[in-house]
């Protein structure tokens, strides 16, 4: 009769902690394994961050990868994919000014590189008036990265008569390349 008993106790007992059973299924538990852990692929699993890159027509697998974040969470800068030869462009403005002696006008340079250009750009501006007067300045030499932006402050020479047109020169030489861009400034 005890066993009986017993029999029925364990059977309610079973009964009832089955839906908990049901609802709520074991967790598994790690047990530690004696040994070295060798990892085959970490790589692949960092990379691909859990998902599959397929190719797309027309776009190469450099255009498909996406740049994993730092620990600061900002993707690590892209290298550059030549398509041609290295170079760099300059824009000025005002390419054409006009100012009285003693004024002041400030050229704004940028410099842009093209199929991976990184190579110091050094400029200088040549201005002259007529065959009268011809002078050089040294404007400096510009470091990559690029784009970058400056400016150069050139003030009228106080010796220009009025009426005077100063034709500019501006050089920029780097990597082997020589850009010249043409300045007009007008004295009033």
């Amino acid at each position: 009769m005890i066993i009986a008993f017993i029999f029925v106790v364990v059977g309610i007992a079973a009964a009832a902690s089955l839906p908990g059973l049901l609802m709520n299924p074991p967790q598994k538990v790690a047990h530690p394994i004696a040994g070295t852990l060798t990892p085959t692929t970490p790589a692949t699993m960092q990379a691909t961050l859990g998902r599959t890159v397929h190719p797309s027509p027309g776009i190469t697998t450099a255009q498909q990868t996406t740049p994993i974040p730092t620990a600061t969470g900002t993707p690590p800068a892209r290298t550059c994919t030549p398509t041609g030869p290295p170079g760099f462009t300059v824009t000025v403005s005002p390419t054409d000014a006009v100012a009285a002696r003693g004024e002041t006008v400030t050229y704004h340079m940028t410099i842009e590189a093209q199929n991976c250009f990184s190579e110091t750009v050094s400029m200088k501006l040549t201005a002259s008036v007529l065959f009268i007067l011809s002078n050089t300045y040294d404007l400096g030499t510009q470091e990559p990265p690029y784009p970058k932006t400056f400016e150069y402050a050139l003030t009228v020479p106080d010796s220009l008569f009025s009426g005077a047109t100063v034709n500019g020169v501006l050089t920029s030489t780097g990597g082997g390349i020589t850009r010249e861009d043409q300045l007009t400034l007008h004295v009033k």
